[in-house]
């Protein structure tokens, strides 16, 4: 009985997590063409989101893609907010990139919340891309996305477990020995 209660609560220490958070990491954003329709592939450049910036919590890291709309990311969710009505032309995509976490946890989705229609999306292990291509919209449109990523045991838990299975080990080991002899 003993060892059943030291068992459940090495389980319930090794499920306790460290929090991700991309405070303090640089990522990028920017708006890509897919496909050429006359102006080429790749970056757009020259409107905003040219550059990768680091995450701060708050407005202080927000960005501006020309008079589109902003960019605001913090700990564990970003926010795009159009602030003007707007029309994406065929392969249009939004990505942000070099999505590190804190404590090493990867990007597993995104709970999305919107009232845009028509999008694509896809998610990465550090990375989400955002397909836009033929949506319009007007200026109450918004597009926020909530990160959900891989747990990982902080490094304290994963020492407590390690501890715990030790005296496990050496209890039963003990208990084998005074059985045999």
């Amino acid at each position: 009985m003993k060892l059943l209660s030291v068992l459940l609560g090495l389980v319930l220490l090794a499920d306790a997590r460290a929090d991700a958070s991309l405070v303090g990491d640089t990522v990028d954003a920017g708006m890509y063409r897919t496909i050429d329709t006359g102006r080429g592939v790749g970056r757009i450049t020259g409107f905003g989101l040219d550059t990768p910036f680091v995450v701060q919590n708050g407005l202080a890291d927000q960005q501006n893609y020309s008079v589109a709309y902003t960019l605001n990311v913090d700990a564990d969710r970003f926010a795009i907010d159009y602030r003007n009505a707007f029309a994406w032309g065929k392969g249009i995509v939004f990505r942000l990139t070099d999505l590190d976490f804190s404590n090493g946890a990867l990007l597993q989705s995104l709970t999305v919340d919107t009232n845009m229609l028509g999008y694509g999306l896809t998610v990465g292990t550090d990375y989400i891309e955002i397909d836009l291509s033929g949506i319009s919209g007007t200026r109450d449109a918004y597009f926020h996305g909530q990160f959900v990523t891989s747990a990982v045991p902080e490094p304290g838990s994963m020492a407590m477990l390690s501890l715990g299975l030790a005296i496990v080990g050496i209890g039963a080991a003990r208990a084998r020995k005074h059985r045999q002899g």
